[in-house]
């Protein structure tokens, strides 16, 4: 009877562990995937880059973009009822924090997209480990090498270098008829991009820089390098480094003795250069800016209207570009549901056609590259003015 007993449980054990497998593989969309329709957990975001050290400001108008989107999109609903959720790391532009905390988002935190980074030279050293591991990158780093690794995981959510210092230069040239110049920037691989574009822009004219001179990325005087470019005589000084250095010099220039004009890409069209430099010194400056103004039209007056709600300041180019890099991300993931993975994610993108962004007009090529057109601004009583 004992031995009758135990088969026959065995038996019945034998006929359950089947049904009940199912049960549970049912509840879990068949294979546990991100795919399944039933499950409802958010959908993990990443974010890296600076919110402390001297590059804070460019992570301060990032997420406030960023989040403007998705806590607007999550107040509907998120995509199909799955919550976006956004992990803020800082990397205080440091790349070999950017691997680490990429690495810790990708094992810890399972992103299927980052928002990664705000810094060139960043957003280059953790390009090949979210590649590896097939991740969707949204950078707002300007460096045109950063769309040349081969890589169908990364796209600019704002033109490249290049479109910001082309513009400034053939204005310079052809509408002011200024015919020298020199060029001040930092090391790093935006300051360096901004300086190459610069000075590729000046031979199609038959130009050439007087001086190019460099300075660390971290450093506050800049006497030696003014010297310098002071002795040559140039008209302008073209500025290739961070808002924060850009308007240290800028000081600094106006007290060794420079009256020239001063003139530089996105770093210089914001609120921080005017700020560091003081509003007196950054009067006439010349910048370039793929966003100048928030009265442009009826969606840059909306946007800036729920900016300022939200925010209680004014937004500028590098947070309209944010928002439009989550704007992007958020019609991909509603493109790709229900699989939300990130070769899905970045097929989306790819296939993504005349979106209607604040800077513009996007198709994303192959590259990654969708966001083509700068205008030139001139600082004005404080404020930045379209020209």
């Amino acid at each position: 009877m004992h031995l009758f007993r135990s088969r026959s449980h065995r038996f019945a054990l034998a006929l359950l562990i089947p049904f009940v497998l199912t049960l549970f593989l049912a509840a879990c969309g068949g294979n546990g995937s991100t795919s399944s329709s039933a499950n409802n957990a958010p959908i993990e975001i990443g974010w890296i880059g600076p919110l402390s050290g001297v590059n804070a400001i460019l992570g301060h108008w990032d997420t406030q973009g960023i989040e403007l989107a998705i806590d607007a999109q999550n107040a509907k609903g998120g995509i199909h009822g799955r919550q976006i959720h956004l992990n803020k790391l800082d990397d205080a532009a440091d790349p070999t924090q950017s691997v680490n905390d990429a690495q810790r988002l990708i094992t810890q935190n399972h992103i299927v997209a980052c928002f990664c980074t705000p810094n060139s030279g960043t957003t280059l050293a953790i390009e090949p480990l979210l590649t590896r591991n097939k991740i969707v990158q949204i950078t707002p780093g300007l460096a045109g090498n950063l769309t040349e690794q081969g890589s169908s995981y990364i796209f600019r959510d704002t033109p490249m270098g290049l479109a910001f210092e082309s513009t400034l230069i053939t204005f310079l040239v052809q509408q002011k008829h200024f015919k020298s110049f020199a060029i001040i920037t930092d090391t790093t691989d935006y300051g360096q991009g901004e300086a190459q574009y610069q000075t590729e822009t000046l031979q199609k004219f038959g130009l050439s820089p007087l001086t190019v001179q460099k300075y660390g990325a971290n450093d506050t005087d800049f006497t030696g390098q003014l010297d310098a470019i002071i002795a040559k005589h140039p008209q302008v000084l073209l500025f290739g480094g961070s808002e924060v250095a850009s308007g240290l010099i800028a000081k600094q220039a106006r007290r060794l003795g420079f009256t020239g004009q001063f003139a530089g890409g996105a770093a210089i069209g914001t609120p921080k250069f005017i700020q560091v430099a003081g509003a007196s010194i950054a009067n006439n400056t010349y910048f370039t800016s793929a966003y100048i103004t928030n009265d442009k039209n009826d969606q840059t007056k909306a946007f800036a209207a729920a900016y300022e709600a939200r925010w209680k300041e004014a937004p500028e180019g590098h947070g309209a570009k944010a928002y439009d890099g989550a704007q992007l991300l958020i019609q991909a993931l509603n493109a790709a549901y229900p699989t939300i993975t990130g070769e899905a994610i970045a097929r989306a993108l790819h296939s993504i056609r005349n979106f209607q962004g604040l800077q513009g007009t996007v198709t994303f090529d192959a590259k990654g590259e969708g966001f083509h057109d700068t205008s030139v601004g001139v600082i004005k009583n404080g404020q930045l003015t379209p020209v």
